[in-house]
């Protein structure tokens, strides 16, 4: 016979598995409707900062495109859209990159160690590669979304228009 407190370990141990995993959370999470928000959100907070950046680092801009990003553990999808711009020419240096970020609207502005810079404006979070270097990268993301199942993934890249 099994001990009662061995079977309400075994009790709590199955419903905080469940709890973790997601499962029996009533299918909660993002919909295709709140990826495409997120997306809209996020290409309106690149138009309205990237242009600037770029041009205050004297950089004159190669590519622009967004995509959205898979992240998780493979058993739960998380996306997030991401609005990258390749940009040539620049003649700035990381604290170049820090004040026009910082211009920006974007705050809480960390240098990264092996070059670039990083910081949030509205929640989104913004960055930017090295601008010494031959071409660089400025981006602006979303937050990640758990998907519920069922959701078409986008791998495909979008030309965007930064307008």
């Amino acid at each position: 016979m099994v001990n009662r407190h061995v079977r309400t370990a075994a009790v709590l141990v199955a419903l905080s598995a469940l709890a973790l995993s997601g499962c029996g959370s009533g299918g909660g999470g993002a919909t295709a409707d709140d990826l495409d928000a997120s997306r809209d959100e996020v290409l309106d907070a690149a138009r309205q900062v990237l242009p600037g950046v770029v041009d205050a680092l004297g950089a004159q801009v190669q590519d622009a495109y967004g995509e959205f990003d898979m992240g998780g553990d493979g058993v739960v999808d998380r996306r997030r859209y991401t609005v990258t711009v390749i940009a040539t020419g620049a003649q700035a240096d990381t604290d170049d990159l820090v004040a026009a970020l910082e211009d920006a609207g974007v705050t809480d502005v960390q240098v990264n160690p092996i070059g670039g810079a990083a910081g949030q404006r509205d929640g989104l979070d913004v960055s930017g590669s090295d601008p010494g270097g031959r071409d660089m990268s400025v981006s602006v993301s979303g937050p990640y979304l758990e998907v519920v199942d069922g959701v078409a993934r986008e791998a495909a890249r979008q030309e965007v228009d930064l307008g």
